[in-house]
């Protein structure tokens, strides 16, 4: 009986240790099926863009933030930065359709100036970009041929927010921010080097302290960035002003004295005339002298 009694225990605590090992199994089994779902990547959506009238209106920019002074003179310049909400974002990655934008805004900055001064030559085949002479003509800049249109894009809507800045820069001739490819991606990130390489292509801007190794590149310093290439192009720009406005004073002081020599000539010549006139009076009058004395000598 004891022996029928200590077997039937032994069996008793093996079934009840095979029903503890399957529970885990199955807890471990549950565990591992949590562990393998993912969150969805949120769609990307697109925000409008701001006008602010100075850089006081932009709510997220501090006058003690490192890019305050390059995005209140691309604010001043009117080059489009901000979003609807007066915000700027500063410290978020620069996205691919938002770089389009502001070049597109930036290349209008610089033609305004350009056309206020009267350096603009619409009719220039050399300068594809704002018609100009100050803007270096780049093969790369300009490959027409195998870029798609604006309405060519698979993933540009009708009604983007990117799409007018994209028209307008394929418009200007500037195809560089378009690798060629029938995909937009605007909401992607764009890196360090591939903002230097259409700033280099576009406005000739230097790449010194360029990280090739960033793989995306933050608002912040996409607006000193910019800021530092439009202001170099502007200064070529205020260049050919002052040359331009030297040579139309030169031209000014030259007309001045050609005026100048003419009436001094003309006035000579009235004089002359004068002279001759009278000095041919004078001559009729001794001539008459003479006969009237030559007269009386008959008569006597």
């Amino acid at each position: 009986m004891k022996h029928y009694l200590k077997l039937f225990s032994s069996l008793f605590i093996f079934l009840l240790l095979m029903g503890n090992v399957e529970a885990q199994t199955k807890s471990k089994k549950g565990h591992t099926k949590t562990k393998i779902k993912t969150t969805p990547t949120p769609k990307f959506v697109e925000s409008k863009f701001g006008a602010p009238s100075s850089v006081t209106d932009i709510t997220d920019v501090a006058d003690s933030n490192k890019s305050y002074n390059s995005v209140k003179s691309l604010v001043d310049k009117h080059v489009t930065l901000t979003y609807d909400d007066n915000t700027f974002r500063g410290n978020e990655p620069l996205r691919r359709g938002d770089f389009m934008v502001a070049l597109n805004s930036s290349l209008d900055a610089i033609k305004n100036v350009a056309v206020e001064n009267g350096i603009d030559n619409a009719t220039s085949t050399s300068n594809p970009v704002v018609a100009d002479s100050s803007i270096t003509t780049n093969t790369n800049m300009t490959n027409k041929a195998n870029t798609p249109a604006s309405s060519e894009f698979t993933d540009l809507q009708e009604g983007s927010v990117y799409l007018p800045a994209v028209h307008s820069l394929m418009e200007k001739g500037v195809t560089a921010p378009f690798n060629n490819s029938t995909k937009l991606n605007p909401g992607a990130t764009i890196s360090e080097k591939e903002v230097y390489d259409v700033l280099n292509q576009v406005f000739n801007y230097d790449k010194s302290g360029m990280n090739p190794y960033a793989t995306s590149i933050t608002r912040n310093k996409f607006a000193m960035v910019l800021n530092n290439a439009v202001s170099n192009k502007l200064q070529q720009e205020y260049a050919m002003i002052d040359q331009k406005n030297a040579a139309a004073e030169q031209q000014k002081q030259q007309e001045k004295t050609r005026m100048q020599n003419e009436m001094q000539q003309h006035e000579q010549m009235r004089k002359d005339s004068l002279n001759s006139a009278y000095q041919a009076e004078q001559q009729e009058i001794e001539k008459k002298a003479l006969e009237a004395q030559s007269k009386k000598k008959r008569k006597k």
